[in-house]
């Protein structure tokens, strides 16, 4: 006679099955962190042109420029 779980043991072997995964994909996912801030629309422009000049996105100029900034903290 073939063995049929209860729901509740069905819900709890899904729940420890759901735990793992999560626990699974938090360790693979990257540590980076984000950092969102406001600037003025013609801040934005000039942010854009010299992006743009340089072959790169407004994201990367930005980290570009604020590791030059730690470097140089770290510097001083």
């Amino acid at each position: 006679m073939p063995n049929y779980e209860t729901a509740k043991e069905r819900r709890e072997r899904l729940s420890k099955r759901v735990e793992k995964i999560r626990r699974e994909a938090g360790d693979r996912l990257s540590k980076d962190a984000v950092i969102q801030c406001r600037v003025e629309s013609a801040h934005m422009g000039q942010l854009q042109a010299i992006a743009q000049a340089k072959g790169l996105s407004v994201s990367a100029l930005t980290r570009m420029w604020l590791l030059e900034r730690l470097n140089d903290e770290k510097s001083a």
